[in-house]
């Protein structure tokens, strides 16, 4: 019977290390989607300007389109899979083995849904072009949910000091738009603004999110 217990519980931890491990590979390859497809439109669109372009640019422009509207969406569809991993993870306490208090299982939830939104926003950006009258509020809804991502998990987290990095992630992301929209940078495009969210989302993803890609991806090779 014990070994019957044991082997049990062996089989539910082997679960749980899968399910964090896949978890964590969606979340890589949803920001290198999302990112390589902007690297890749600004290879082939010889004329985009960081300065006075905004990247939405590169969604209408023949050469560079694909790449930038389809790594959105792809990454985007990848990023709903990832948000829904990080709820079921997130169903257990400290992200691993064990029933969750209320509390952490509110919090878990809530990011989930807000992560799972902001990636649905950003499958907006590039399915909406921005000829169409709902690119405006998706790309918008990205940033303003991605910001409030860092606020709700950066708060909950605040006592390790990767939380601490995600909670001054509002006020940096804030910053760039308010000083920006204030005038203060020297660039009439949108595109440099937009950037720093996207990188600070990739690293959120990656370096310091509740399930940090690196540390997961590189733990479950050895």
């Amino acid at each position: 019977m014990r070994e019957a217990v044991a082997r049990a519980g062996d089989e539910g931890v082997s679960r749980a290390a899968r399910l964090r491990v896949v978890t964590a590979a969606l979340g890589a390859v949803a920001t290198l989607l999302a990112l390589g497809g902007i690297a890749s439109a600004t290879v082939l669109d010889p004329t985009f300007s960081w300065t006075s372009d905004a990247l939405s640019d590169l969604g209408v422009r023949p050469r560079s389109a694909p790449a930038f509207n389809w790594g959105l969406i792809v990454g985007g569809a990848v990023g709903v899979g990832y948000a829904v991993g990080l709820w079921v993870v997130g169903r257990s306490r400290d992200m691993g083995g064990g029933c969750g208090s209320l509390r952490e299982r509110l919090v878990g939830s809530l990011r989930a849904a807000v992560l799972g939104l902001a990636m649905v926003s950003m499958a907006g950006i590039g399915a909406f072009d921005l000829t169409q009258p709902l690119h405006g509020p998706a790309a918008v809804g990205f940033y303003a949910l991605v910001t409030l991502l860092f606020a709700v998990d950066g708060f909950a987290r605040r006592s390790t000091r990767t939380g601490r990095i995600t909670l001054a992630f509002v006020p940096i992301h804030l910053a760039v738009w308010t000083t920006f929209l204030s005038g203060w940078w020297p660039v009439t495009g949108l595109a440099l603004p937009e950037l720093p969210g996207a990188l600070m989302l990739a690293a959120w993803v990656w370096l310091v999110g509740p399930l940090p890609a690196l540390d997961t991806l590189a733990t479950d090779e050895h």
